[in-house]
């Protein structure tokens, strides 16, 4: 049971990390056009920290998330100034994925309303940056929230 409860933790940990993620980027290097854009200033940084958000979509170990994390894998390692296609593309299939995902979800179905709701901020100016800040912070909310649901649960068996 233990180990259980360590995993959750982790995953839980995964999530706080994705929305620092979120919210550290822009702090960091300003407020770029889009998240991909933070590519220019550290390419290795920028890989390294994408791919660690997406090992945590990984630990939430549920095969319908595989999708949207293999894509995110590709936005880390295509970059969208050498690989704009490829990248552009992963990015298009992660959104929508996750937003479908969500939407589908019948406990926290919300997420994915909301997520939808955002959709609209990319005809605007600058709303690129916008629409995928609160997308990510969407994401892993919709996963903190399934994570500290499983923990209550785990509270409750032990």
């Amino acid at each position: 049971m233990g180990n259980q409860k360590t995993k959750l933790w982790i995953r839980l940990g995964s999530c706080i990390y994705a929305m620092a993620y979120a919210i550290g980027l822009p702090i960091i290097f300003g407020i770029q056009d889009s998240y991909s854009s933070y590519h220019g200033n550290s390419s290795d940084w920028f890989t390294v920290a994408t791919i660690i958000v997406t090992t945590g979509l990984w630990l939430h170990r549920s095969r319908e998330w595989e999708i949207p994390a293999g894509a995110l894998i590709a936005v880390s390692l295509f970059n969208m100034f050498d690989w704009p296609i490829i990248h552009f593309t992963a990015a298009i299939i992660f959104f929508i994925s996750a937003t479908v995902i969500m939407i589908r979800d019948k406990r926290y179905g919300l997420y994915g309303l909301i997520s939808l709701m955002f959709y609209p901020i990319l005809m605007t100016q600058g709303g690129l940056f916008w629409f995928e800040a609160t997308q990510i912070i969407l994401v892993a909310a919709y996963h903190m929230r399934r994570v500290l649901h499983l923990i209550e649960l785990n509270k409750e068996v032990t």
